[in-house]
């Protein structure tokens, strides 16, 4: 016969030490789960940082370097001869065609010197002497470039132009053939190969065979100075073209939230009878940037020697300059993982020592060459 389950053996159930050991594998169970996942989510977020600071490393260098490659470019004036500077009062900052590129060199970071960041988030220096040379006063009124980061500017003129067609001028009007994009306020160059001239669109006027753009006006920002017709030293006619004035400067600045962002300040028109400099966040999460400028010493068009921006305004000439190295130092937006970074990251030969956060840092460099002085 079967026997059956009394009571007593029903209501039998696990002794403390079988709970106890089960909570104790279960507490161990748990442990390695959150061991793997704080593991997993740490390779994650590096990944995904190293991701993004490539991703905005590599924009941030094709955007610059698309710009300096056309330095000094002035269309089919090669060898300047003759520029006249009519947009309002001389300004070597804003036109300054003949240089073509320019530095300022941030003070403490010419290679083989540690510069050392005081903050995480920088706030932009106001003191235009802590550069060489000093900062002009579209990056230093208000103050624009923050700690240890170098400023390299770029001008030349449009690769889009129009063609002077007849009368080719009539006092002070340029007859412009189609295609004509040009806007009244916006500062063009008009040139013949021989010599170029700067100017304020007064007005721009659509034509049957294009546009009449008017350059009669000083009322204007930055103005025509001296207004009125201008000389037969200034005479355009058949083979002239007409482009705008194009002016960049690259820095690191303050971003929008507070972190150092890659900048650029610009050259834009703003209205009808305003072209001012406008500065324009590129790309956040870069702590600086270094420029050198490759020189050629014995005009045989061939880089003979690197120098810093402080070293060719003392030494040399802008116009020398053949090719220029930009270096930038990014870093991911937030900070992850336990491990702080205390790397002193080489940046174009300078050694910048960051606040020791938690966030990965890492070098990006390109060599730039400019088009219209190699040979």
């Amino acid at each position: 016969m079967v026997g059956r389950s009394t009571p007593a053996n029903r209501e039998r159930g696990v002794t403390l030490i079988e709970l106890m050991i089960a909570l104790a594998l279960g507490l161990v169970l748990t442990a390695i789960i959150m061991q793997v996942f704080l593991r997993n989510r740490s390779t994650y977020a590096f990944n995904d940082g190293l991701s993004l600071i490539q991703e905005n490393a590599r924009f941030a260098l094709e955007h610059v370097a698309n710009s300096t490659r056309m330095a000094g470019s002035i269309g089919c004036l090669s060898n300047v001869a003759v520029i006249n500077n009519l947009a309002g009062a001389a300004n070597p900052f804003r036109d300054d065609l003949v240089a073509g590129v320019q530095g300022y060199e941030a003070t403490g970071t010419n290679p083989g010197q540690t510069f050392a960041a005081a903050d995480v988030d920088p706030a932009p220096l106001d003191d235009p002497d802590s550069w060489a040379p000093a900062l002009p006063s579209e990056l230093a009124d208000p103050a624009l470039v923050i700690p240890g980061s170098d400023v390299v500017v770029i001008r030349n003129v449009s690769g889009t132009s129009s063609a002077l067609v007849a009368p080719f001028s009539d006092e002070d009007v340029l007859h412009v053939g189609a295609p004509v994009d040009f806007l009244a306020g916006e500062v063009l160059v008009v040139t013949d190969c021989q010599k170029a001239s700067i100017f304020q669109a007064t007005s721009v006027a659509a034509t049957g065979f294009g546009a009449d753009v008017d350059h009669d006006s000083s009322a204007l920002t930055p103005g025509n100075a001296p207004p009125g017709e201008w000389g037969i030293d200034q005479s355009y006619g058949l083979g002239s073209e007409v482009a705008r004035l194009e002016t960049i400067a690259f820095y690191a600045g303050q971003g929008e939230n507070g972190s150092p962002s890659l900048y650029q300040v610009r050259l834009q028109r703003t209205d009808d009878t305003t072209s001012v400099f406008v500065p324009e966040e590129l790309v956040e999460g870069i702590d600086t940037m270094q420029a050198r400028y490759g020189l050629d010493t014995n005009d045989d068009r061939q880089v003979d020697t690197w120098a810093t921006a402080d070293a060719i305004d003392a030494a040399s000439s802008w116009a020398d300059v053949l090719s220029v190295e930009i270096t930038l130092l990014a870093r991911v937006p937030e900070e992850y993982g336990t491990e702080k970074d205390e790397v002193i990251h080489s940046v174009g030969g300078m050694e910048f020592d960051p606040i020791d956060d938690r966030r990965l840092r890492k070098v990006f460099s390109t060599t730039i060459g400019l088009r219209n002085r190699l040979p």
